[in-house]
C-alpha cells in the first residue's frame, strides 16, 4: 500500500512540480570519507551518500525533473565548489545528503537542517562543526566569521525569503521520509553548515540516520532502506516544488501545512 500511495503522490505532484533543476550533493567523497559504516567494514558515509543521491535523482528524473549531482563518483570536492555549482546552474533546490554518527551508541533517527547562524541545540552545532571540517574551513563556531561579505550573506539568508523557503523544503522532506523510516523523526533543525552558505536557492542538509547505531546502522547498509529514504527525499522535493516554487513563480506565497514532529518510535 505504501508503494502504491508513494507512486500516486509522485504522479500527482510531477506535472505541477515547477522544478526546472534540482542539485543533489552527495556528502563527502575522495579523501573525505565521512563516518564509517560500523556494520560494513570498508564502507563509509561517502559511498552511501552517493548511492542515496543517485536513487533520489532517478526518482526525480523519472517524472521529468532535471537533476545534477555535485559529484558522480568518489572524488574529493571542496565545500565551496558544491554550492557554487548550484548557484552557477541557477538551481531551484539544493539538497546535501549526509548520514550521521556519534561517539555514543544511543542516538538514532533522521533530520533536515536549514541555514542559520544559531544552531537549534548543542547536538546540531556539533554536527555542523564536524561537517564544516570537510572543506578545511576555519570558522566553525556559528558566530560571525569576520568576513563582511560572508556575514552579509548569512544575515540575508537568516532573515530573508531563502531561509523561510529552505525551512519549508526541510519540512516537506521530513514529512515524506518519516513514514518510510523505521527510526525516529528528529524534525527540522537549523545550524551554520558551510555547505549552505551563499546559496541563492532554498538549500538544506539532510542527515539520514546514524551509522553507528546497532539497528539503524545495519538498516542503512541495506539497499532497500536507502531506496525507501531516497523516495521520501524525492517526494518531499516534489511537494516543495508544487507548492512553494510554483507559488513564487506566480508571485504568491502558498499556505503551507504546518510541520508536525512525530513521537519517536
Amino acid at each position: 500500500m505504501l508503494q502504491l500511495a508513494s507512486a500516486l503522490i509522485v504522479l500527482a505532484l510531477a506535472p505541477a512540480s515547477g522544478l526546472r533543476l534540482v542539485v543533489l550533493d552527495p556528502g563527502h567523497g575522495g579523501e573525505n570519507e565521512g563516518a564509517p559504516a560500523k556494520f560494513a567494514p570498508g564502507t563509509f558515509e561517502k559511498h552511501l551518500t552517493l548511492d542515496l543521491a543517485q536513487r533520489v535523482a532517478a526518482r526525480l528524473r523519472a517524472v521529468g525533473v532535471q537533476v545534477t549531482l555535485t559529484r558522480e563518483d568518489d572524488r574529493t570536492l571542496p565545500i565551496r565548489d558544491r554550492i557554487n555549482l548550484a548557484n552557477r546552474l541557477r538551481a531551484d533546490v539544493f539538497v546535501s545528503v549526509h548520514l550521521n554518527s556519534t561517539e555514543r551508541p544511543g542516538p538514532k533517527g533522521h533530520e533536515t537542517f536549514f541555514l542559520s547562524l544559531k544552531a537549534s541545540d548543542d547536538a546540531a552545532m556539533r554536527l555542523a562543526q564536524y561537517e564544516n571540517q570537510e572543506g578545511g574551513t576555519l570558522a566553525r563556531t556559528g558566530k560571525a566569521t569576520g568576513d563582511p561579505v560572508v556575514d552579509a550573506i548569512l544575515l540575508d539568508l537568516t532573515r530573508g525569503r531563502a531561509q523561510a523557503d529552505a525551512q519549508q523544503l526541510a519540512a516537506a522532506i521530513q514529512r515524506h521520509v518519516a513514514p518510510r523510516s523505521a527510526f525516529p523523526d528528529l524534525g527540522v533543525k537549523q545550524a551554520p553548515f558551510h555547505v549552505l552558505m551563499g546559496a541563492s536557492m532554498p538549500a538544506v542538509v539532510w542527515e539520514g540516520g546514524f551509522l553507528n547505531h546497532f539497528q539503524e546502522g545495519k538498516a542503512l547498509i541495506e539497499p532497500a532502506t536507502r531506496q525507501a529514504l531516497a523516495e521520501g527525499i524525492a517526494d518531499g522535493v516534489l511537494e516543495f516544488g508544487a507548492t512553494v516554487v510554483q507559488a513564487r513563480r506566480r508571485g504568491s506565497v502558498p499556505a503551507f501545512a504546518p510541520y508536525v514532529l512525530e513521537t519517536p518510535r
